[in-house]
């Protein structure tokens, strides 16, 4: 059965009305013949540009001027630029596969946009969504931010244990809480890397239809996926994963950005939803970011359009082998210097790796403690307790590396002085362990 959307929708959405400027005047802007006195638009001879370009590095050349788009795309845009829409939902449509059909696409300002937009919309006080133990930070501050509670979930390489998934569930409704969805990233997690199999996502699916659960997927790191067999040289090329080929009856909401595979600055994304979801979300945006920059939009959807399909699976293999080749410089620098002071994950995807040292492993032990004494040694990692869903505070033996910003040298240094500082811990937490026994 479909969901109800009115029912899961948070009170501030509930009571927000839409933006009646915008309902009026929008649909007539662009009318043959309309003489706009309604609508308070800068007039076009106010906007100090004449052309907007940029070149990218495989030599692709993009312009806007004022016969090719620029007016349009510096003016107020309900909606963001149409083109771009119809872009993400073909690419949706052929490459994703939405089971369900009552589903549309729309332009966000970013992940990072969409996501706390996204929360607003769903989350009231005392709110349960599930997630990860470990996730994404920020997903987590907004479900705070809203007065939700981030519920964690045991995980392992696949992400969220379907059985751990029941059991927090039940256990949830006994405590009389109001539970409302799941957030994963299912590709790549953040922090975890985990990779969810098409398996585990059809079981965590039914799972969350079985007790009527919104799916939240974020799927910044689909884009960013590898070989397991670090000999090999292939990459797997233009690939998505997730739930929504398993949407039965439209309870799966998937955010997509360029951030990974083009840029972050651009600020540009896509939310793909049920359509009465995606009605109170444009209708958010328009009260609020407007779909996000139009120029932006618009040099994206033209880098887009130049490379075309093969263009596009091209530059997304030539950004998977720069990182599998990182990814393999530290998976190798692991194997050479940290065998038996830590465990670790060798990530399928994303950006990061996964790393709980051996020194660590007691319970309440917490990787906050390594910080201080890596900083010393110029290195930065990220303590688990950052990602814990119970709270920042919570202690978490785990470490997150990302592979992905620094030199081929500079990894392997880091990771050479993650090893010197990782075997003082284990000699004190020997010393100490003899100490407390004797």
């Amino acid at each position: 059965m479909p969901i109800d959307w009115e029912t899961k929708l948070s009170a501030s959405a509930r009571r927000r009305p839409t933006n009646a400027l915008k309902e009026l005047c929008a649909p007539l802007l662009h009318k043959k013949g309309m003489v706009l006195l309604g609508g308070g638009l800068p007039s076009a001879q106010a906007f100090p540009f004449t052309k907007i370009s940029a070149e990218f590095t495989d030599g692709v050349k993009v312009s806007l001027s004022e016969g090719k788009g620029l007016l349009s795309a510096l003016q107020y845009n309900a909606g963001g630029v149409a083109p771009l829409r119809e872009w993400a939902s073909k690419l949706i449509a052929a490459k994703v596969k939405p089971l369900c059909e009552d589903w549309e696409v729309t332009l966000t300002a970013g992940s990072s946009d969409a996501i706390e937009k996204m929360f607003g919309l769903l989350v009231d006080e005392g709110d349960v969504v599930f997630t990860e133990d470990h996730t994404y930070s920020a997903a987590l501050s907004n479900i705070r931010g809203y007065g939700g509670v981030a519920w964690g979930v045991a995980a392992d390489h696949e992400g969220v244990l379907p059985a751990a998934f029941e059991e927090e569930i039940e256990r949830a409704k006994k405590q009389g809480k109001t539970i409302k969805a799941l957030y994963v990233v299912p590709i790549g997690a953040n922090p975890s890397g985990a990779v969810m199999s098409p398996g585990r996502c059809k079981e965590l699916y039914d799972i969350a239809k079985k007790h009527n659960l919104i799916v939240l997927e974020d799927c910044a790191y689909d884009w960013l996926q590898y070989t397991p067999d670090r000999k090999s040289k292939d990459v797997p090329g233009l690939r998505f994963g997730g739930f929504l080929p398993y949407d039965s009856d439209s309870r799966v909401i998937r955010l997509d950005t360029v951030s990974k595979f083009i840029a972050p600055g651009l600020r540009t994304g896509w939310l793909t939803g049920p359509k009465p979801f995606v009605r109170h979300f444009s209708k958010l945006s328009n009260l609020s970011t407007h779909c996000g920059s139009a120029i932006s939009q618009s040099m994206v959807l033209s880098l887009l359009q130049q490379w075309g399909e093969e263009g596009l699976q091209a530059h997304i293999e030539k950004l998977q082998r720069m990182y599998q080749t990182r990814r393999n410089i530290v998976a190798d620098a692991f194997d050479q210097h940290l065998k038996g002071l830590a465990d670790w994950r060798v990530p399928d995807a994303g950006m990061f790796f996964w790393l709980r040292p051996k020194s660590l492993e007691a319970e309440k032990k917490d990787s906050r403690s390594l910080i201080p004494i890596l900083l010393k040694h110029n290195v930065l990692v990220v303590p688990g307790g950052i990602f814990k869903a119970e709270g920042s505070d919570a202690p978490s033996p785990w470490l997150r590396l990302a592979f992905s910003y620094a030199t081929d040298d500079d990894l392997k240094k880091g990771v050479e002085k993650l090893a010197l500082v990782l075997k003082e811990s284990a000699v004190a937490s020997e010393e100490k362990e003899k100490a407390s026994s004797s």
